[in-house]
């Protein structure tokens, strides 16, 4: 009796080590499957508070981003490339399109 309940739970232990294994490999495969994160932008307005050329950042008080469902604050964001903060200075008046993939939010383009 004692040899058939250890048999008993040994094939029970090995098949929930099993069923957690293919779980686990068939949400490892679900992730590689999956598409990357789609990236959303939306487009505004705004005032430059602050400019920093060393980090390659720029903080904005800007309208609302309805690509990206963000109202209106003043924020401090990276941009794409510090060549574009070149030409800017602190309270002038500028359009802007922001990335966000999910996780960052990245100034795209300015003027």
């Amino acid at each position: 009796m004692k040899a058939f309940l250890f048999i008993v739970l040994f094939a029970v232990a090995g098949a929930g080590s099993a069923f957690a294994q293919t779980k686990s490999g068939a949400q490892h495969l679900a992730q590689a499957q999956a598409p990357a994160a789609s990236q959303k932008t939306g487009k505004s307005t705004g005032l430059i508070q602050q400019i920093d050329r060393e980090k390659g950042a720029i903080t904005i008080k800007h309208g609302p981003l309805q690509g990206l469902d963000m109202p209106a604050m003043t924020m401090s964001f990276p941009v794409k490339d510090k060549a574009m903060l070149t030409n800017l200075q602190p309270l002038q008046k500028v359009e802007f399109e922001l990335a966000y993939d999910g996780r960052n939010y990245l100034v795209t383009k300015i003027k």
